[in-house]
């Protein structure tokens, strides 16, 4: 590739910059921002400086802290405005969950994560809201392993070079024992989330299909293990199952089953 030019460079480190004010914990000095973005400290100034110019980054007064400004959602929102899985699936699971015992979630496919684009129903004693843009690891989550088991290998085989991050004991962190529970998912249709992210919390999530076949999405019902104790699985999961076939015929995907609740079980 063409070396950089110094315009590029600097585009670059405000990306950078944005990247960094949207994690915890928000807000930062301008020292700690060169500091986390290995830069000058007048370099950094100057990068901030246009942030706050073009209305993304904005200073508390008090503690002169840099923090993002409400422009910077309502260009991310533009994801969502033009996102046919998330215009499909609003009303979709709203009507899922009149009648689901937890939380329904919808995630899409971002790189080697999972990025949550909506939440509906009434959290529990457990936080189990996701925020709307949180990314979150494909092998931990429900969400990631329903759509990770219907990708090529490939995907699976890049994440496989990194180490897989432990959130609670029971997360998979060995490839092959993911590749095993990948397996297990196609074969039954739909994943599960076993207190792998958050102890205390069980999931079930189905795959969403685009127009070409693939899987670009999931959708996911989180509750409470005593909730959605093993009794209650095939229940929810065939709820979800359903929920996230209507989503996927709406954004083009056409079943070659004539019994559509059957072809994800493939």
């Amino acid at each position: 590739m063409p070396a950089r030019r110094p315009t590029m460079s600097s585009t670059l480190k405000c990306f950078q910059a944005l990247e960094l004010l949207a994690q915890e914990p928000y807000e930062f000095h301008l020292s700690d921002l060169a500091t986390r973005l290995d830069q000058p400290l007048a370099s950094t100034h100057r990068l901030i400086a246009t942030l706050v110019e073009a209305g993304f980054v904005e200073q508390d007064g008090p503690s002169r802290r840099y923090r993002l400004a409400g422009k910077a959602l309502w260009a991310g929102a533009g994801y969502l405005r033009n996102s046919p899985v998330y215009r499909a699936a609003f009303l979709v699971m709203q009507e899922t969950a009149r009648t689901s015992p937890g939380l329904i979630h919808l995630g899409a496919l971002h790189g080697e994560w999972v990025l949550y684009l909506h939440t509906v129903g009434s959290p529990s004693r457990l936080y189990l809201y996701a925020d709307t843009g949180e990314r979150r690891p494909l092998h931990a989550t429900g969400l990631g392993k329903a759509i990770l088991a219907w990708q090529p290998s490939d995907l699976v085989n890049r994440i496989a070079t990194h180490k897989l991050q432990r959130f609670t004991k029971h997360t998979i962190c060995s490839v092959t024992e993911l590749k095993e529970e990948l397996k297990a998912t196609r074969q039954r249709g739909y994943a599960i989330d076993d207190e792998e992210g958050v102890l205390g919390l069980r999931c079930v999530a189905a795959p969403i299909f685009d127009a070409s076949g693939h899987s670009v999405a999931a959708l996911s019902m989180s509750a409470p293990v005593q909730v959605l104790s093993n009794k209650a699985i095939d229940a929810a999961a065939a709820q979800i199952r359903e929920a996230a076939l209507k989503i996927s015929v709406q954004v083009g995907f056409r079943p070659a089953s004539s019994n559509m609740l059957s072809l994800i079980s493939r």
